[in-house]
C-alpha cells in the first residue's frame, strides 16, 4: 500500500548541503510490523517523517495505494496526516493543560466529527489501551507508561491506515516497554505500524520486519516485499480544519494555565485600549463642540442685510462680555439697569440695499434655503402697546436718553420656538395676539422695560427725574418677581395710523388728545403674556429683555394698516409727505422716517433680512451664492442691485475652525500612535505564546492541522485576551 521510490533527502547545515537520505526504495504491506534499524545519524527518524508527511523529500516519489505524492499540496499532506496516519512520539508529546479525553478528542476535531461522537469514539480508543478510568484527568497525572498508552489511543482514534511510531519505548522501563509493544503488536494485525527503534532485541521480537540503515543507505531488509499496489484506497478523504469553537477552547485552556499572566496582560492591553477610547473621546468631544460652537455662534450672528448698509467697529471682548455679574435666586427674575449705550456703535450709511429684490432672489433660491436654518425679515416694526391704565409701553428707554427697542419678533414655527428658547413659565405663543417675556441668559429684567410693563411704579421714576435721566450708571435697589407676576398680563394693541385723523382731506395727529387716544385703546386688540422664556442660545450683542411677538401679529398689523385711507393716500403718491404735503428731500424730510411714524410697511420690502446658516461649512455656502449674485449683477450692469451685507464672525470662526482642524489631526496623530503601540504589545504577547507553545504546535500539525489551523489557535488566543482587555 505504501512505496518509497528512489527517495533523497538533505539539509543545509552551516551553508553546505548533507545528504541524509540517498535513494531509499521500499515497499510497504497492508498489514505488518516493521521496524527500522540503525545507528544515530543514520536517517532513520528523517524516514519516519517523510512517509507520515511532517518533512518533504528533495528527490525520488512516495506512492500511497498507486498515487503518487510528488504533487500533493500542504493541505493534501494536511488530510493525509490525519485521515491515513497516526503518531506515536518517544516522548508522548501530549498537551498538559488539556485532559486526557480532550488529548485523544484532538485528532478527531480536524474530521468535522460531531462532539457526542468524537467523546465516544475518544472513550473507545481508551478503553482498549487499558484507560477508560482516566479520562478526566490531566496527563502529569499519569505514569510514562500511561502517558504513552494515551498517546496511541490518539494516534488510533482516527482509525487510520499506517501508525508511526519513534522509539516509543526510550523513555519506559523494561515492563512497561512490554506491555507497549504488545499493545503495538496487535495494533499491526490489521494495520502497518513502522517503528523506529535502538533496541535490537525489541526489534527481533515483536516486529514481523526488521529494516536496517546505514548513512541513509538500506543495508537490510529481513522480509522485503516487492509488488507494487495498483489499487487506490476507498477511504474517502476530507480537508481538515480546525473549528472556531475548538481554537477558542484550545487557547483558553492555555491562558487558564498562565492566569497570573494572562491577567497581567489584560491589564495591559486595557490600558491601551483606555487610552484610545479617552482619545476617541476626546476628539470626539471636540468636534462635537466645534459644530456646537459654530452653530450657536452663527445663530447668534447671522448674514444681516440691512436696507442702509453700516460698518460697525465691535471688538471681541464686547463681543462676550458679560451682561451683569449679579446672579438672581433660582426660578425668580431680578432686575437691573440698562448697561447698552448705542454710542459705543458708530456707524455711517455708506450704501442702500435694495431688499425688495434681493428677498426675491432669497425666497426663489432653493440651494440657499437649504443651506439656511432659519431666514427672518425685519420691518423695523415697534407695536403700539398700552397698559390697562393708558400708559404706553414705551419703545425707547424709559431710564435713559439712548434708544433701546423692548419688542423682538419671534418665529411662529413651533419647532423652531422650542429650538431657540427655554420655557421657565407658561407656555410659547400660538395665537397671534399672544406674546411672552423674554429675559437676559441670567434671567435678569431692564429696568426700563419693568417701568414700561408699569411693573414698576413710573412715578417713582419720575421722583428721581433728572438724577436718573442724566446718569446712564444709576441703580436701583435690585429686586426678584416671580413668573406669576408678568403671565397673563393683558394689553392693548393699537395701529400707528390709529394715531391720525382724517380732516378735510388732510390728517391731523391726534396722538396727544387723550379722549381720543382713550377710545383707539379701549378699542384696540387684546394682547396677553402667554410664557416667560430664555434664549438656549444667545441672538443678539446686546443680551438683554424684551417682549416677543410672533411673526402673524406683524402680518396683522401690515393687514389693517394697508385698509387705512391714510395709508392709501401715501402710497397713491410715495413722492409726497401724506402729513404736511411736502416733497421728500431725503434730508429733513425722508420717506423712511414717515414710514416707520405711521407703519407704511410693505411685506415684499423688508428692512431687513437675516440669514442664519445651519453650520459653518453652511455659511460659505450662503456667502458664495450671494457673490455669485452680485458678480451676476456687476455683469450685467445692475450695480444699483448689488447686495451689502455683515458678516460678523467671519474671521473668528475661521480661525476657531483652523484650532479645531490643528487639534483633531494631533488627536489623530496620538490615536495612531496608540494603535501602534498596543499592535507591537499583542504581536509580542503572541509571539511569546508561540515559542512556548511549539510542542502543542507540532502536535496539532502531527494530526493534520494546517498552517492556517495553527494561526487561528493564536488568533483566538488574541481573542480572548482583547475580549478581557476591553
Amino acid at each position: 500500500m505504501l512505496e518509497l521510490k528512489n527517495i533523497t533527502k538533505g539539509y543545509n547545515i552551516g551553508g553546505n548541503y548533507q545528504l541524509i537520505l540517498k535513494g531509499i526504495n521500499i515497499n510497504f504491506r497492508k498489514c505488518e510490523f516493521v521496524s527500522i534499524f540503525g545507528s544515530s545519524g543514520s536517517g532513520k527518524t528523517t524516514l519516519l517523517n517523510l512517509i507520515g508527511g511532517l518533512d518533504k523529500y528533495d528527490g525520488g516519489d512516495l506512492i500511497i495505494e498507486g498515487t503518487s505524492t510528488s504533487k500533493y499540496t500542504d493541505r493534501d499532506w494536511d488530510s493525509y496526516r490525519n485521515y491515513r496516519v497516526g503518531f506515536i512520539f518517544q516522548t508522548y508529546n501530549l498537551i498538559m493543560h488539556q485532559s486526557v479525553l480532550s488529548n485523544v478528542e484532538i485528532a478527531l476535531t480536524l474530521s468535522g466529527i460531531s462532539k457526542e461522537e468524537r467523546k465516544k469514539r475518544a472513550i473507545d480508543a481508551l478503553t482498549k489501551v487499558g484507560l477508560a478510568d482516566q479520562i478526566n484527568k490531566k496527563p502529569n497525572q499519569l505514569s510514562g507508561g500511561q502517558m504513552q498508552r494515551v498517546a496511541i489511543a490518539r494516534a488510533l482514534v482516527n482509525d487510520p491506515e499506517i501508525i508511526l511510531a519513534d522509539e516509543p519505548t526510550g523513555a519506559l522501563d523494561s515492563l512497561t516497554s512490554i506491555q507497549i509493544m504488545d499493545l503495538l503488536k496487535e495494533i499491526a494485525k490489521d494495520k502497518l505500524v513502522i517503528m523506529v527503534t535502538h533496541n535490537p532485541d525489541l526489534a527481533n521480537r515483536y516486529s514481523t520486519r526488521i529494516i536496517q540503515l546505514k548513512d541513509g543507505i538500506i543495508i537490510g531488509d529481513t522480509n522485503p516485499y516487492m509488488e507494487v499496489a495498483q489499487t487506490t484506497s476507498d477511504k474517502l478523504i476530507k480537508r481538515t480544519s480546525i473549528a472556531l469553537l475548538t481554537a477558542l477552547g484550545l487557547s483558553f485552556n492555555n491562558l487558564m494555565t498562565k492566569k497570573g499572566r494572562t491577567i497581567l496582560t489584560a491589564i495591559a492591553g486595557s490600558i491601551g485600549i483606555i487610552g484610545i477610547a479617552i482619545i476617541l473621546a476626546l476628539s470626539n468631544g471636540v468636534n462635537n463642540y466645534a459644530k456646537s460652537f459654530e452653530t450657536k455662534s452663527l445663530a447668534n450672528y447671522p448674514l444681516t442685510f440691512n436696507k442702509y448698509f453700516s460698518k460697525f467697529d465691535i471688538s471681541l471682548s464686547e463681543l462676550f462680555s458679560e451682561s451683569d455679574e449679579r446672579k438672581c435666586t433660582e426660578g425668580k427674575l431680578c432686575s437691573y439697569d440698562d448697561v447698552f449705550n448705542s454710542d459705543t456703535a458708530g456707524n455711517s450709511i455708506e450704501k442702500v440695499n435694495n431688499l425688495k429684490e434681493f428677498k426675491k432672489y432669497v425666497d426663489s433660491n432653493e440651494e440657499l434655503k437649504k443651506y439656511a436654518d432659519y431666514i427672518d425679515y425685519d420691518y423695523y416694526y415697534v407695536p403700539q402697546l398700552y397698559t390697562k391704565n393708558y400708559l404706553r409701553v414705551n419703545p425707547n428707554s424709559i431710564i435713559n436718553s439712548s434708544y433701546t427697542n423692548q419688542f423682538e419678533k419671534v418665529p411662529n414655527a413651533k419647532e423652531k420656538l422650542e429650538k431657540d428658547f427655554e420655557v421657565l413659565a407658561g407656555k410659547l405663543p400660538e395665537s397671534y395676539n399672544e406674546i411672552v417675556l423674554l429675559v437676559s441668559d441670567d434671567s435678569q429684567i431692564e429696568d426700563s422695560l419693568l417701568y414700561a410693563l408699569d411693573i414698576l411704579d413710573r412715578k417713582e421714576l419720575e421722583k428721581e427725574g433728572e438724577k436718573i435721566k442724566n446718569d446712564d450708571k444709576y441703580r436701583i435697589e435690585k429686586k426678584e418677581y416671580s413668573y406669576d407676576t408678568f403671565l397673563n398680563k393683558e394689553y392693548k394693541l393699537i395701529l400707528n395710523t390709529d394715531y391720525y385723523k382724517e380732516e378735510n382731506g388732510s390728517f391731523i395727529d391726534y396722538s396727544t388728545d387723550t379722549q381720543y387716544v382713550h377710545e383707539k385703546i379701549n378699542k384696540g386688540l387684546d394682547i396677553k403674556i402667554v410664557g416667560v422664556l430664555k434664549r438656549k442660545t444667545r441672538t443678539n450683542l446686546y443680551n438683554g429683555s424684551y417682549l416677543g411677538y410672533r411673526e402673524d401679529l406683524l402680518r396683522y398689523i401690515i393687514d389693517e394698516i394697508s385698509k387705512t385711507s391714510i395709508y392709501k393716500k401715501q402710497m397713491s403718491n410715495k413722492e409726497i409727505n401724506v402729513l404736511t404735503g411736502e416733497k421728500f428731500d431725503n434730508l429733513n424730510n425722508k420717506y423712511e422716517d414717515l414710514a416707520a411714524l405711521i407703519g407704511l410697511y410693505e411685506i415684499d420690502n423688508p428692512s431687513s433680512i437675516y440669514i442664519f446658516p445651519k453650520d459653518y461649512d453652511s455659511k460659505e455656502g450662503i456667502t458664495r451664492i450671494i457673490d455669485n449674485y452680485n458678480k451676476d449683477k456687476e455683469k450685467n450692469n445692475q450695480k444699483d442691485l448689488i447686495i451689502y451685507y455683515t458678516d460678523e464672525v467671519k474671521e473668528l470662526i475661521g480661525g476657531f475652525s483652523t484650532v479645531i482642524d490643528t487639534v483633531s489631526l494631533v488627536l489623530i496623530c496620538i490615536a495612531a500612535i496608540s494603535l501602534i503601540v498596543s499592535s507591537i504589545m499583542i504581536a509580542i504577547i503572541t509571539y511569546i505564546s508561540v515559542l512556548e507553545r511549539t510542542k502543542e504546535i507540532g502536535i496539532l500539525r502531527s494530526i493534520g492541522a494546517s498552517k492556517n489551523d495553527i494561526s487561528n489557535v493564536f488568533k483566538a488566543e488574541t481573542i480572548i485576551e482583547g475580549a478581557l482587555s476591553g
